[in-house]
């Protein structure tokens, strides 16, 4: 929680390097493919918002987010436009059992349910989610009006289980205190930990991501002297200067997120966000791992809730408890705008017509055991009245495959 992003960001930054800009939407192209990816490796912003949601149960549902899978590069330039300083990009991630709705051929290798862990009253909890939106940029604004167009579309066709808007706090630091991100891999290091290569060529140029959102208890840490915290994260706290190893304990949060397999250390990429509520005494980081496998995130993690070795835990986890934890994948751009095609071996299976597609009367409306009403709790969600997944928004645009917009 500790180690996570440094250099964020500010409006009038200009990008340096291999990162390629396209109006404003950062990616990083992939080594040695034809395949785009996301932008996963896009320079690091001072705002995010971080929204997971579940997919309604109903054919149609499937119908409604193949369209916006379609629709999103475009969605993120038009909202992306108003400040092409702003440095907006979206991130999707897919979860297992959507994938495996979605009908694809093949399962990403490392595509699975994230995994719980239970040791010794510590516990990283798994909670459902089937797509994840990272959106960031230089400012809340254009994050939040990319959500609510997402939403728009969206509509009843998910349930949100989740939404966290963070944002930096002073020079990069976490509400604990310590600078936030220090050791993060940069360029081609970056690529090399978050991006898939040729361990699976189905899926090159994607990513897995892992994120659990922290719930800190800040009076109970602002108990603990200063040196023991610094003992605790493996960094001084006023100038972010890791501990040597002679006076670093084995449970230092760094020590145990560092991970060596044949004398090569495996590394993620991470984009970790503060947030909190003060009225309501909410305090905490919203942690976001990707990496080329969910192998080393995990390893990490089973490091920090179990201990290395067994009880040797990351004693930050006496303060500080996850509340979410969900794992996805994240396909390449190419391949995530290819899923807005049904696949035909769905397509032949008979279901009505305009329902598979999401372009019936109902697409996007609640039926038996759907998603209930309260789906509609992410910023802007549009009413079922808006039509089948789509709304115009604020930017009055409608569909960016040609529908036109509401009247």
């Amino acid at each position: 929680m500790a180690s996570g992003l440094a250099g964020r960001v500010d409006p009038g930054w200009r990008p340096a390097g291999p990162a390629v800009e396209d109006g404003a939407v950062l990616t990083d192209p992939a080594a040695d493919t034809d395949v785009e990816p996301q932008a996963v490796l896009s320079p690091l912003t001072c705002a995010a918002i971080f929204l997971v949601v579940v997919a309604g149960p109903e054919q149609r549902s499937l119908g409604v987010i193949r369209r916006l899978f379609g629709d999103l590069p475009a969605l993120v330039r038009a909202v992306g436009f108003r400040d092409n300083d702003g440095f907006l990009t979206c991130v999707t991630g897919v979860g297992a059992q959507l994938w495996d709705r979605l009908g694809t051929a093949e399962r990403p290798a490392g595509l699975h349910p994230f995994q719980e862990i239970k040791a010794g009253g510590r516990h990283a909890v798994s909670t459902p989610g089937d797509i994840l939106f990272h959106i960031r940029a230089a400012r809340m604004d254009l994050c939040f009006e990319l959500a609510t167009q997402i939403m728009s579309r969206l509509g009843t066709a998910v349930c949100v289980v989740d939404e966290v808007h963070g944002f930096r706090y002073f020079d990069d630091r976490d509400l604990i205190g310590f600078v936030d991100g220090t050791e993060n891999p940069v360029g081609a290091a970056a690529r090399r930990a978050a991006l898939i290569g040729e361990q699976d060529p189905a899926f090159a140029g994607g990513s897995y991501v892992i994120v659990q959102k922290y719930l800190h208890d800040l009076a109970a840490w602002d108990q603990i002297p200063v040196e023991e915290q610094e003992r605790i994260v493996g960094r001084t706290k006023l100038a972010d200067i890791e501990l040597d190893d002679e006076v670093k304990p084995s449970y230092a949060h760094n020590a145990l997120t560092t991970i060596e397999r044949d004398g090569e250390e495996m590394e993620i990429l991470r984009d970790n966000m503060p947030f909190g509520a003060p009225g309501s005494g909410e305090y905490g980081t919203y942690f976001i791992g990707y990496c080329a496998t969910p192998d080393t995130t995990e390893e990490m993690l089973r490091n920090m809730f179990i201990g290395l070795p067994e009880g040797n835990y990351d004693r930050l986890l006496d303060v500080s408890r996850a509340v979410t934890g969900t794992l996805f994948f994240v396909p390449s751009a190419t391949l995530l705008e290819s899923l807005a095609e049904e696949p035909p071996a769905m397509a032949e299976r008979g279901s009505p017509a305009g329902e598979a597609a999401g372009t019936g009367p109902e697409a996007g409306a609640a039926g038996p055991g759907a998603a209930p009403a309260a789906a509609a709790v992410g910023p802007g969600a549009g009413p079922a009245a808006a039509g089948p997944g789509v709304s115009a928004g604020s930017l009055r645009i409608g569909s960016l495959k040609g529908a036109p917009p509401d009247e």
